[in-house]
């Protein structure tokens, strides 16, 4: 019996020894000292390290950032995250350590969800090969809870990675931070015409998906329907054959 007690406490102290061990590299990760990355200044919102960033698109990012005080998005673009860390750390650590450090939308942690801080970090590092050129990681404050969660994703997935898996870092960069500010107080009429990628779908602030259906989509739809059940009822004495004799006869003229 005492031999069975000795091998019931190895595997717990196994167990409390790991959970020591992930405590004190949980702990020497926050104790980090960022280097060579100074946070932008005030009333500033873009750190642009890798220069993956056209001076257009940066001037936009810049002036459109400007707006958003109480819940700032800050882009910050790096070479390796190597550079600016003693120690090897994943995109997701060195997101949080770095929107804890710069306390971006700082607000009083008194357990009041009002005054919890709700700044959004967009941050972009090159990879370590040329199969993943970039890597993106959004850090939401605490203040926005999980309810963006599947937006965010979204976001990352269908606005951002498509067009930097083309080459465009700087548009990907700058779409990414338009949906973003459409997320804030500040951004929800805030309409960008020449970057932003319009999807087949959105989430709303459920995180369910919804499809939206543009008037010539609907129209389309409606002719399509309108056609099949009057040729199935009436076949070619139906008025649906009549009027789509009467445009391909029309179209083969105007061809000639």
């Amino acid at each position: 019996m005492k031999g069975l007690s000795q091998n019931k406490k190895r595997p717990l102290s196994g167990a409390v020894l790991c959970l020591l061990l992930v405590s004190i590299m949980e702990m020497d990760c926050a104790a980090q000292d960022i280097l060579n990355l100074d946070p932008p200044g005030d009333l500033e919102c873009l750190v642009d390290k890798a220069n993956l960033i056209d001076r257009n698109h940066a001037q936009k990012i810049r002036s459109r950032g400007k707006r958003y005080f109480e819940t700032p998005i800050i882009v910050v673009t790096i070479n390796k995250i190597s550079d600016h860390v003693d120690q090897e750390m994943t995109i997701k650590t060195f997101a949080d350590l770095l929107f804890d450090q710069w306390q971006i939308g700082a607000y009083e942690n008194d357990g009041n969800e009002e005054n919890l801080s709700k700044g959004i970090l967009m941050l972009v590092a090159k990879g370590e090969s040329q199969k993943v050129p970039l890597t993106v990681k959004i850090r939401l404050g605490e203040g926005w809870g999980e309810q963006k969660d599947q937006h965010i994703y979204w976001i990352i997935t269908s606005v951002i990675l498509p067009r930097f898996q083309k080459g465009m870092f700087s548009r990907g960069i700058i779409a990414g931070f338009n949906a973003l500010s459409r997320m804030t107080p500040e951004g929800m009429d805030f309409i960008e015409d020449d970057n932003y990628y319009v999807p087949k779908k959105s989430v709303n602030t459920n995180g369910v998906f919804k499809v939206h259906y543009s008037p010539p989509l609907i129209l389309a739809i409606v002719l399509g329907l309108w056609t099949l059940v009057s040729v199935w009822l009436q076949g070619s004495e139906g008025l649906a054959w009549r009027f789509w004799s009467k445009i391909f006869s029309w179209l083969t003229t105007f061809k000639k």
